[in-house]
């Protein structure tokens, strides 16, 4: 997992920071250090960009605009990093799940394939890059890439000169040749020379092995050209045999691989030599724009969503949010949380999700029921907010968005602060619900944005869509608290005592660590109370260590009641 962040949680916000520095916040309280992972929130979905089926992570809408192009997914992180209430996201993971491919385009030598370009980029607006290779301005080659009417990438007089070497002996011939394993010289009388040197690039992997080797035989001289003698001997262009070297000197060039690595400074395409090369041949000259291909976007339904859930498993999320709106994908989401949060998934996250623009309370207390799930919440209405791609009109989008707000807010709130009663950033609710409606909506697990009296666009409640009425199980922040101090607790002492001997001394630093766990839970102000937290025991049996503890979650200030005891004033004069 490496290293762990350091937690600064103050003033309702948290962070976690792994560059070392002073940080500060107005009003804040001291933190603390050496937990998982607390706040990583990644939102699935499709875009036209971007590397399908890992996690993207960004820190600014700009920054995610320009991998991943456009799409739903794009819209859904630009509203997580624009929560509201002054709140504003460290990063937001995106997670591609049509899987887009690369394109390609091969440079050949004859008719030999020699390179292979890969675009950056996935998805269909990969096949809109462009490249040419000609002769160079002064020697060697020039490459050109463009990417649409994107400023060109030039790379003029590419060429890489490795070393020069030259027969001294006696014999009347010598003869060269480099093939893709092996450097080979043929001395003796014209027409008859036999083997003199046969140099293995396996034996002699760099181009200051070769040179040094050759430099201790007597009837040659060789001298290094190339400014990286560390270069691979591997990379050496073919010269072709019977290549005289008797005459007069001749360079060894590893110009094939400085195309390459030209190639691979680009910020569009990669390259790689082709692997199934039989010779390593600078390619022709290809000097009309050609284009990269074979590029799609990908499919996009459910068994693409099964993937992604399944190598999701391995990463490190606290949060899921979807662009999507397909209450069976949700389920497909919910049933991957109830996994992850097993006791064999050991990887708690929780999920948010919203349906379709337009849908009916009826509908979302539908939804809500259907999910009945302790591990997300079920967000709605719609949202009205600024068009993204045209900040001077509005757009309705359906309750998906505000689910990837709430997102964007829990990565951005403290461990125990709920995001109830929170300002949403928007212009207003799809639509106005009345009182009688958000707390129909509510009784069933249902997130609900309000309008409140005084105009504020918030949070009604933070719930969960779980069905039962156990408070730690309907309330996200309760959940997300409980989640949080299972897996850390669990890691911390999986990290420090699992494959260990169980000494005196090891059940004693077991005693010292869920301590300082419990009491750093109380710090963070997820555990609370009088006792915060009590009975805890260890039960040693065989190579069996049980921990048992009882703690009091952290609850939100829901509700506040306040009853006036009012009289009519009478006295009775003197």
């Amino acid at each position: 997992m490496g290293i762990k962040g350091s937690v600064f949680q103050s003033a309702g916000k948290l962070t976690q920071h792994y560059l070392p520095g002073a940080y500060s916040r107005i009003d804040f309280v001291k933190g603390a250090g050496g937990f998982v992972s607390i706040n990583n929130g990644v939102i699935f979905g499709d875009s036209k960009g971007g590397k399908p089926n890992e996690v993207l992570w960004f820190g600014s809408s700009s920054d995610a605009e320009d991998v991943l192009v456009s799409g739903k997914l794009l819209d859904g992180i630009k509203h997580a990093f624009n929560p509201g209430g002054g709140m504003v996201p460290q990063k937001i993971g995106a997670w591609r799940v049509n899987p887009g491919t690369q394109s390609t385009y091969e440079y050949l030598e004859t008719a030999d394939p020699m390179i292979v370009l890969t675009s950056r980029v996935y998805g269909v607006h990969a096949n809109q890059i462009k490249t040419k290779l000609e002769a160079a301005t002064t020697s060697g080659k020039k490459i050109t890439v463009q990417y649409k009417n994107e400023t060109e990438e030039v790379w003029d007089n590419v060429e890489k000169e490795s070393f020069e070497i030259q027969y001294t002996g006696s014999d009347a011939s010598a003869l060269m040749e480099i093939s893709l394993t092996a450097l080979i010289t043929e001395t003796g009388e014209v027409g008859a020379e036999v083997e003199d040197l046969n140099l293995l690039f396996t034996d002699f992997p760099t181009i200051q092995d070769l040179v040094d080797f050759i430099n201790a035989q007597t009837d040659y001289t060789c001298s290094i050209k190339t400014l990286t003698p560390t270069d691979a001997s591997s990379e050496l262009d073919d010269v072709v045999a019977e290549t005289d070297i008797k005459t007069n000197a001749v360079t060894a060039e590893s110009s094939l691989q400085a195309l390459i690595d030209a190639f691979n400074t680009s910020g569009y395409v990669t390259a790689e030599f082709k692997s199934t090369a039989t010779d390593r041949e600078i390619p022709d000259n290809v000097t009309d724009w050609v284009f990269l291909s074979g590029a799609i976007a990908g499919a996009y339904s459910s068994t693409e969503w099964a993937a992604s859930l399944t190598l999701a498993e391995e990463e490190d999320i606290q949060f899921m949010g979807t662009s999507e709106e397909d209450a069976a994908i949700h389920t497909l989401i919910r049933n991957h949380c109830i996994k992850m949060n097993a006791a064999t998934g050991k990887n708690e996250r929780q999920f948010l999700a919203g349906g379709a623009a337009g849908e009916t309370t009826a509908q979302a207390e539908t939804r809500a029921k259907a999910l009945n799930s302790e591990y997300g919440l079920l967000a709605y209405p719609g949202i009205v907010d600024y068009d993204f791609d045209d900040y001077t009109k509005t757009k309705t989008y359906s309750p998906a968005y505000y689910a990837c707000k709430l997102l964007g807010m829990f990565v951005a709130l403290a461990l125990p602060e709920p995001a109830t009663n929170k300002d949403v950033g928007i212009l207003r609710w799809e639509k106005k619900l009345s009182v009688v409606e958000i707390e129909n909506l509510i009784k069933v697990g249902v997130c609900v944005g309000m309008q409140t009296r005084a105009g504020r666009l918030t949070v009604a409640r933070s719930m969960t869509s779980y069905q039962g009425s156990e408070l730690q199980k309907c309330e996200f922040s309760m959940m997300r608290e409980a989640l949080f101090a299972s897996k850390d607790l669990r890691t911390a002492v999986e990290e420090s005592f699992i494959g260990k001997a169980m000494t005196n001394s090891l059940l004693g630093r077991v005693d010292a660590i869920v301590v300082s766990k419990l009491s750093q839970y109380e710090g963070l102000g997820i555990f609370t109370g009088d006792i915060p937290y009590w009975g805890y025991k260890k039960t040693v049996q065989g190579d069996l260590i049980r921990i048992e503890y009882n703690c009091n979650l952290t609850a939100p200030t829901n509700f506040i009641f306040i009853t006036s005891h009012m009289s009519v004033y009478a006295s009775i004069a003197a």
